[in-house]
């Protein structure tokens, strides 16, 4: 390749940051800078029981979390089987009812359900209900969601719903399944303290005329703004136009969708699309967790939501043990206020996330940078005949898929991006002669410098709403961190093995005898890459106890957390690289935790739902902390050496 070529590839790069600068710093930061507003809700039922012990009635036990930060009340929606288990209602099979209507009994409701109801199915369910308030409320949404509801009054207070589907002791029960709509007297406990509800809705088998039904029942709730869907699957989930006219039916009302991190929902992140990102994440603690942690730890895990991963919902669900109950989760509250304060964050109502405007041409634009790094790294490697044909493929490509599927196009992209850049940078910067360890540290600001232009791609051509709140995700999470791997240390392995030509040096090494030495170390390097890609992602290894306490200290000292692979082994092995050199394959371990520091600096950056300045913030203090122990090993090197040296001149 010549240098004209190069300059204009170089030249590519320079416009291709420019606008990933602007989409990630002046689009995304701005509106990631206002969006600081956490809301604090908690359980009806929970507060209730609380209330209880403490001697206060539902009202005052929420006014009670109101003063200390809470703005919203989830409440869940209950079963016909709740409702049976707190005494509200009866329900009983078509047979149950007809025997005990047979037995000896001569109590005046039985002898008026014979009147009522002359023919009785041995097959179907009957739900006996003696509230007026609440046989409507059941009435109204077993009409809405299962169709075939006969309602009866018995008599004044005594009201029967007989409906055709078959009542079976199990899970297909509509006992263990139907949700029935929230009570008048919850809702009025909430209006009247103040607080507004959060409505966490069963799912049904949803058809478009039932969605309308059900969404027109909730609409007459005041003071609505964000419902969150109790179930792994949502209604309609699997029906593109149930899912629009769930949609639809929530623009009515102006509803927010809330999204509880960590459990997926089928239909979830469609629905999230149609309502145009009108999405909030919810962070919760379940009661069995809270059981295993110290008050410090849950205040952690809901600060940490909250700052560092964009949540804006905190759904509080109360410590149960323990004496002082009510006091001891108040202060907790008072607490979890503090620390969000300390965060940047102010309590209220949740903020909503605006969208952020996605240029088709920038995203073309940063799309020719990763490209033009692309074609530098073939350079580097030796391709440099088939580099024009590549390029002007490459580009067409990129534009094809850009009309073809945009979102698509976007994701392979970015996982270019983080592919090609940090696998340059340390061809770039690494070569066979040592530094002194200033020249070293400033080559390791530079290759870190570089690698970051994959990070700032991907945050270019990924900055959009969508992404931030998780409704889509970056793709190739684990090829991202082992392509730059395998780049770098076939590179370095064939750079210093004999012969002319790759061909040649690849079947030098093939035919070289294999020492025991070389291959312990061969599977112990296999064994950390296979460890390294199995912490990766959001799945990966369980994390120790010590390790969780280390990251603890680490969060309370710095703030944010620098990743621990990058400053405590890949950016401290990359400055011993960069002082010595690569002089030959010993030096292979080095490179490896190297090339990982730097793939793990850049997809730091792919958790796109992270708010940028704390990645940004992540990565520096790596970068710094990696200086100081790289600095710090190399002077104990040579401390050792020294002392190695006066013993054998004795």
């Amino acid at each position: 390749m010549g240098n004209k070529w190069r300059y204009g590839l170089w030249g590519m790069i320079i416009i291709a940051v420019l606008a990933a600068a602007h989409v990630a710093f002046w689009q995304r930061y701005m509106v990631e800078k206002d969006f600081r507003q956490v809301e604090l809700a908690v359980n009806y039922d929970e507060i209730r029981a609380l209330s209880g012990l403490a001697g206060l009635n539902s009202v005052e036990g929420l006014q009670e979390f109101k003063k200390h930060g809470v703005t919203s009340v989830v409440l869940r929606e209950p079963l016909l089987e709740d409702l049976a288990i707190g005494g509200n209602i009866e329900v009983f099979s078509g047979q149950a009812l007809l025997e005990r209507l047979n037995s000896q009994e001569t109590t005046s409701w039985l002898v008026r359900i014979k009147e009522k109801i002359p023919a009785i199915s041995r097959q179907n369910t009957y739900i006996c209900i003696y509230n007026k308030a609440l046989y409507e409320q059941i009435a109204a949404h077993m009409s809405a969601k299962l169709g075939e509801v006969k309602p009866y009054e018995i008599s004044h207070g005594t009201y029967i719903i007989e409906t055709v589907a078959p009542y079976i002791e199990s899970k297909e029960s509509i006992k263990k399944w139907l949700g029935v709509g929230f009570t008048q007297t919850s809702l009025e406990d909430i209006r009247q303290a103040g607080l507004k509800p959060i409505l966490q809705i069963r799912t049904w088998p949803a058809d478009q005329k039932n969605i309308r039904q059900v969404f027109a029942l909730y609409r007459n709730i005041p003071a609505v703004s964000t419902v969150l869907f109790n179930d792994d699957t949502l209604p309609g989930y699997n029906s593109k136009a149930l899912l629009a006219e769930l949609a639809n039916e929530m623009k009515k009302s102006d509803l927010s969708l809330a999204q509880v991190e960590f459990f997926a929902q089928k239909g979830f992140d469609k629905l999230g699309i149609l309502l145009d990102k009108k999405v909030v994440r919810l962070h919760t603690i379940s009661p069995d967790e809270l059981k295993k942690m110290t008050p410090a730890e849950a205040l952690d895990r809901y600060a940490l939501a909250a700052a560092e991963r964009n949540h804006r919902i905190l759904y509080y669900r109360p410590f149960l043990a323990g004496g002082g109950l009510l006091e001891q989760n108040l202060g907790f509250l008072d607490s979890l206020g503090t620390r969000l304060e300390q965060e940047n964050l102010t309590l209220g109502t949740a903020s909503q996330l605006p969208p952020i405007p996605v240029s088709r041409e920038l995203v073309f634009l940063i799309g020719l940078g990763v490209i033009a790094g692309g074609l530098l790294l073939l350079d580097k490697i030796g391709w440099r005949k088939l580099l024009p044909v590549l390029g002007v493929g490459a580009v067409l490509v990129w534009l094809g898929l850009l009309l073809l599927d945009f979102g698509m196009a976007r994701k392979l992209m970015a996982l270019a991006a983080v592919i090609i850049f940090p696998a340059l940078s340390l061809l770039l910067y690494i070569r066979q002669e040592g530094r002194s360890s200033g020249q070293a540290v400033l080559a390791f600001l530079k290759l870190s410098l570089f690698s970051l232009l994959g990070a700032l791609f991907m945050v270019g051509v990924l900055a959009d709403a969508g992404f931030m709140l998780k409704l889509d995700q970056f793709i190739g999470v684990k090829l991202a961190h082992v392509l730059p791997l395998m780049i770098i240390l076939l590179y370095f392995s064939l750079l210093v093995a004999k012969g002319l030509g790759v061909a040649e040096k690849i079947r030098g090494l093939l035919n070289q005898p294999l020492l025991l030495g070389i291959a312990m170390l061969g599977g112990l390097m296999a064994v950390a890459v296979a460890i390294y890609v199995a912490r990766t992602g959001n799945e990966g290894m369980s994390v120790s106890g010590l390790e969780l306490q280390f990251r603890s200290l680490l969060d309370q000292i710095l703030g944010v957390r620098p990743r621990t692979k990058e400053f405590l082994l890949g950016h401290p092995a990359l400055l011993l690289l960069l002082i010595y050199g690569y002089r030959d394959n010993r030096f292979l371990p080095l490179l490896l935790l190297a090339a990982i520091g730097q793939a793990s600096l850049v997809n730091t950056f792919a958790h796109i739902h992270t708010p940028l300045l704390i990645s940004l913030l992540r990565a520096c203090h790596g970068l710094w902390l990696g200086i100081l122990l790289g600095l710090l090993v190399y002077a104990l090197i040579k401390l050792a050496t020294r002392w190695g040296r006066r013993f054998q001149n004795g």
